[in-house]
């Protein structure tokens, strides 16, 4: 039971995995060459988004933190100028200055004419100073208990009071007022002034009130109109409070504004600070919507880049469909109808090289194979041919072994002792070389056949022959079949004379393992050219006699040795011929099959 469960439970994990891999693994090419085209889209597009939102984001943020710092740093200057400016001009109004001194004379002067001169002079000097600064509006001296200005250049609203005034900074008897509407009853430009409270030497208090045109709005409605950008110009006092700021809709005067550090950016807008020379707080504000406005432009274009590369993706989709998808379907279409033994060609042209060459090679094996059919039937046709030739070279040496021992027994009847002998040796001749021995053929049986077939030839020739071989167990080892019989045969039809005498020595090497046969005769012998050409390998019309008989051991010693095998051939004409075998000693069982 346990067996089965664990049985059951590979079979679905193998079931699933089998799903898996049929959904997942795509084996059509199509199918791959989408996927790929997909993926190296994807990447793509993700490398390309990658990029460029860091190269956007990196160029916004340094262009437009820069352009804040640079502009705030501007504004701060200039605002430092103006109420260093007009520092100076409230100074000129201390009883240390050249007005303050003529106000104080104006103060102990008894008589009235001495004190109508003097009021000239103050206010010439303080027209002077207007005059000189262009800047300057508004100068004067306010008497704060009774509410009366005094030597004003220019007329006082009515509704004015001092506590009225936007102060930023400055403490006891110096304070800065951040951008106002000017206290000149028939102006409505916007100012910054400085108040400050003097002391004369007769108790009387006087306030000094020097205000001088402000361009902040002008020059944020500039920076927004040339960069898009709708910054908004907040100042501080000490305590983190706004006392101005050119745009009431992002933040309002008397909120409080805590920026700690010089930059940063929190959930509504990015910010840039400094610090003025005079203890004031200056900040310069930006929507977080416009600070990322070229983000979302960015994202605004990759999504129309991306609609368009997925459109140009479709149609690179399907231009690679035609390509591909239709010269497959031919070779697919070819391969059916060759399988069903249709072999003929067809030339196609898709337009495509690969796929041209493709056909064409097609074709051409379409033809090949048709000549292999062909040359397939000749041969099967040779094959049967020769079947039957070898049935009729069967049944002739049958009907001719027959014949001899018809003529053996016929010699036996008639007590005919030595026809008896040489058709019985005949006869063994004939079934060794026939290959109907059943025996493997060893050095003793091929020296055996080789006398056998010498005793047939010294019934008819009159030659000596001397065997000189060395007894050993080298006898009983295999050895090619039929390859002393040519030799000698030749040495007696081609080259002993009568009276000849043919010498055969048999040995053995027992330490190289070789064993040596020597063939010579002293007949006739060789010339150089016909022994040259008994040298040769390949056959050739000339090589008679000898030649066949040569050629034909030394394919039965390559067949059977391989190149282990070596057979010379020394001859001189009128003096004999020697043919030297060294043949290795192999042992039972390690001979090739021929």
């Amino acid at each position: 039971m346990y067996y089965n469960r664990l049985k059951k439970a590979a079979n679905r994990k193998i079931g699933f995995m089998s799903i898996l891999r049929n959904r997942f693994v795509f084996s059509s090419l199509r199918k791959r060459i989408m996927v790929f085209l997909t993926i190296g889209f994807v990447g793509c597009a993700i490398l390309m988004a990658s990029v460029s939102y860091n190269a956007i984001y990196t160029m916004q943020r340094d262009k437009i933190k820069t352009s804040m710092a640079v502009d705030l740093y501007q504004q701060t200057s200039k605002l430092n100028q103006m109420y260093n400016n007009m520092l100076q001009v409230t100074q000129q109004m201390t009883p240390e200055g050249t007005v303050g001194h003529l106000m104080e004379s104006y103060v102990y002067a008894e008589d009235t004419y001495s004190q109508r001169l003097l009021s000239r002079d103050i206010s010439y000097n303080i027209g002077l100073i207007t005059f000189s600064n262009p800047a300057m509006q508004l100068v004067m001296y306010y008497n704060p208990a009774s509410g009366q200005a005094s030597y004003s250049n220019l007329p006082l609203r009515n509704d004015f009071t001092l506590q009225s005034l936007p102060n930023v900074a400055g403490t006891g008897e110096l304070k800065y007022q951040s951008p106002h509407k000017s206290l000149c009853r028939f102006s409505d430009d916007q100012v910054i002034s400085v108040t400050r409270t003097v002391e004369f030497s007769d108790g009387t208090q006087l306030v000094v009130y020097v205000e001088a045109k402000s361009d902040i709005t002008t020059d944020m409605k500039s920076l927004t109109d040339s960069l898009n950008m709708p910054y908004t110009l907040v100042l501080t006092d000490t305590a983190d409070k706004v006392a101005y700021s050119s745009n009431s809709t992002v933040i309002e005067a008397g909120e409080s504004l805590a920026l700690s550090e010089q930059s940063g950016m929190t959930s509504d807008y990015v910010w840039n600070r400094m610090s003025g020379d005079y203890g004031y707080g200056i900040a310069l504000l930006l929507p977080v919507s416009f600070y990322n406005h070229e983000l979302y432009t960015w994202k605004n274009h990759m999504y129309w880049i991306l609609a368009i590369a997925l459109l140009m993706m479709f149609m690179l989709t399907l231009v690679l469909r035609r390509l591909i998808n239709r010269p497959f379907r031919l070779i697919e279409k070819e391969m059916r109808t060759f399988g069903k033994g249709y072999m003929g060609t067809r030339q196609y042209h898709t337009g495509i090289d690969e796929f041209d060459r493709i056909f064409d090679q097609f074709n051409i094996m379409k033809r090949q194979i048709q000549r292999l059919i062909v040359d397939v039937e000749q041969k099967e046709k040779r094959r049967h041919q020769l079947e039957i030739e070898k049935l009729a070279y069967q049944i002739n040496p049958h009907f001719l072994m027959n014949t001899l021992n018809s003529v053996r027994w016929l010699a036996v009847m008639h007590k005919q002792e030595e026809i008896e002998k040489f058709v019985s040796s005949l006869i063994i001749l004939l079934n060794y070389n026939l290959g109907r021995s059943e025996e493997k053929a060893t050095f003793r049986s091929e020296i055996q056949v080789m006398r056998t077939y010498l005793e047939l030839q010294q019934m008819r020739h009159d030659f000596e022959v001397k065997l000189d071989m060395e007894e050993g167990a080298y006898l009983d080892s295999p050895v090619a079949r039929f390859i002393l019989q040519p030799i000698v045969e030749n040495a007696v039809c081609h080259g002993l004379d009568d009276n000849g005498r043919l010498e055969i020595s048999v040995s053995s090497d027992e330490t190289s393992q070789m064993v040596r046969i020597v063939i010579r005769d002293d007949g006739k012998g060789l010339s150089q050219e016909t022994l040259a050409l008994l040298q040769r390998d390949t056959p050739d019309q000339q090589q008679t006699g000898w030649g066949i008989g040569l050629r034909y051991v030394r394919s039965m010693l390559e067949s059977f040795y391989g190149h282990k095998a070596r057979m010379g051939i020394e001859s001189t004409p009128n003096q004999g011929t020697t043919v030297t075998l060294s043949l290795p000693y192999l042992h039972s069982g390690k001979e090739r099959a021929i």
